[in-house]
C-alpha cells in the first residue's frame, strides 16, 4: 500500500510538473525540475492543511503560489486568502478554489498599473534601480525608539514606488507587513537600516515568507548561511542576488501580466 501511495504521489507530481511547464514556464526555467518538484510537494502539504485534497484543487493552490508567492496564505496584504481558505462553511473545496481564483485575479488586476507606463508598456527597471540605490543607505542598527520613524519612511517609499498595490492593500496592512518584516529580519540577525529596508521591500514585492519560500531558495540559503560572518556581508549578498533574480524574472513574460 505504501508503494502504491508513493507511486500515486509521484504520478501527481509528474502531471502537475507538466502543467506548470506549460503555464508557468518562467518559474520552471529559472528553478529547474528538482526545485519545482519541491514547490509541488510544499503546495501539496499546504493545500491538504486547508482540506483541499482533490487534484484540481491542489493544483490550483500551487498555481496561486506561483502567482502570489509560496506563503500567500499568511500575507497580511492578502487577508482574503486566509479567509477563503479557512471558510469551511459556505462551500466545498472546489467552491473555495473558485472564490480564491476570482479574488486572486482581481488583486493582480489592481497591481498591474505599478508595472506599466502610461502607454501600457511593461516597465520594471525603476524597481531594480531603487534596490540598487539602497547601497547608499547606512548599515547602522535602527534603535528601538527610532523604529516608528523608520517604519513611516519605509511606508512612504513603498507608496511612492508601488502606488497601486499600496492603495489596494491599505495602510493598515502595510503597517502590519512592516512590523512583521522588522521581526523576521531580526530573526536573521538583520537590524541595520539598509538590511531592514531591503528585507521589508522584498517581503512587499516577493511575498511574506520569501525567506522560506521554495520558489525563492536562494533567499533562505543566504539568510541561513553560517559562513557569512557579518550582517553587512549577508545584506550585500541578499541585495545582489535579489537584483539579479528580479532582472531575470522580469525578462520573461508572465500570464499574470506583472
Amino acid at each position: 500500500m505504501e508503494a502504491i501511495e508513493k507511486a500515486a504521489i509521484r504520478a501527481f507530481e509528474n502531471r502537475t510538473l507538466a502543467h506548470l511547464q506549460e503555464y508557468f514556464p518562467g518559474h520552471c526555467n529559472l528553478l529547474g525540475e528538482e526545485q519545482m518538484r519541491r514547490v509541488i510537494q510544499f503546495g501539496w502539504d499546504k493545500a491538504r492543511h486547508y482540506e483541499m485534497t482533490a487534484e484540481c484543487c491542489v493544483r490550483t493552490y500551487i498555481e496561486f503560489m506561483c502567482l502570489l508567492g509560496g506563503r500567500f496564505d499568511t500575507n497580511p496584504l492578502m487577508p482574503w486568502a486566509a479567509e477563503i481558505l479557512n471558510d469551511k462553511v459556505s462551500g466545498d473545496q472546489v467552491a473555495r478554489g473558485d472564490r480564491l481564483y476570482d479574488r486572486a485575479h482581481e488583486y493582480i488586476r489592481h497591481l498591474v498599473p505599478d508595472y506599466r507606463d502610461p502607454e501600457g508598456t511593461p516597465v520594471t527597471a525603476r524597481f531594480v534601480n531603487d534596490l540598487q540605490q539602497l547601497r547608499t543607505t547606512p548599515d547602522t542598527p535602527v534603535p528601538p525608539n527610532a523604529l516608528p520613524t523608520f517604519a513611516d519612511d519605509v511606508k512612504a517609499k513603498l507608496r511612492r514606488v508601488f502606488p497601486a498595490k499600496f492603495t489596494y492593500a491599505g495602510e493598515a496592512a502595510i503597517a502590519a507587513l512592516i512590523a512583521t518584516g522588522i521581526g523576521e529580519a531580526a530573526r536573521h540577525r538583520i537590524r541595520g537600516e539598509r538590511g531592514l529596508t531591503l528585507f521589508i521591500t522584498l517581503m512587499f514585492v516577493l511575498g511574506v515568507g520569501f525567506d522560506d519560500d521554495p520558489l525563492l531558495p536562494w533567499a533562505s540559503k543566504i539568510l541561513n548561511d553560517e559562513k557569512i560572518s557579518t550582517e553587512k556581508k549577508r545584506v550585500d549578498k541578499l541585495q545582489i542576488r535579489a537584483i539579479g533574480m528580479l532582472r531575470q524574472w522580469w525578462k520573461v513574460p508572465h500570464e499574470a501580466g506583472v
